[in-house]
C-alpha cells in the first residue's frame, strides 16, 4: 500500500494522474482509492475509488463528486 499526495489540483488535473496509475501501474484497476484534505479535515475519513473502466472524464466526474460530497459536510 502506498499513497501520493496531489497538491492544489483540479479534478481534471487529477483524472489524468489517476487514470496512468489505474491503467500502467496498479496490478488491478480496483485498487486505486482516494480522499481529500477537504474530506479529512471534515472528519470524512472514507475513501473512494476510481471508477475500474472509463476514461478520464469518467476518473474527473467521481472525483469531482467527492468534492461537492465533502463540500456538504
Amino acid at each position: 500500500m502506498g499513497s501520493v499526495l496531489l497538491y492544489n489540483a483540479l479534478a481534471s488535473e487529477a483524472a489524468v494522474f489517476a487514470g496512468w496509475l489505474r491503467n500502467s501501474f496498479t496490478p488491478s484497476p480496483e485498487l486505486v482509492h482516494f480522499s481529500s484534505e477537504m474530506a479529512m479535515n471534515n472528519g470524512d475519513e472514507s475513501v473512494w475509488r476510481i471508477p475500474e473502466t472509463g476514461g478520464v472524464e469518467a476518473i474527473a466526474a467521481e472525483l469531482q463528486r467527492h468534492i461537492d460530497a465533502a463540500e456538504d459536510l
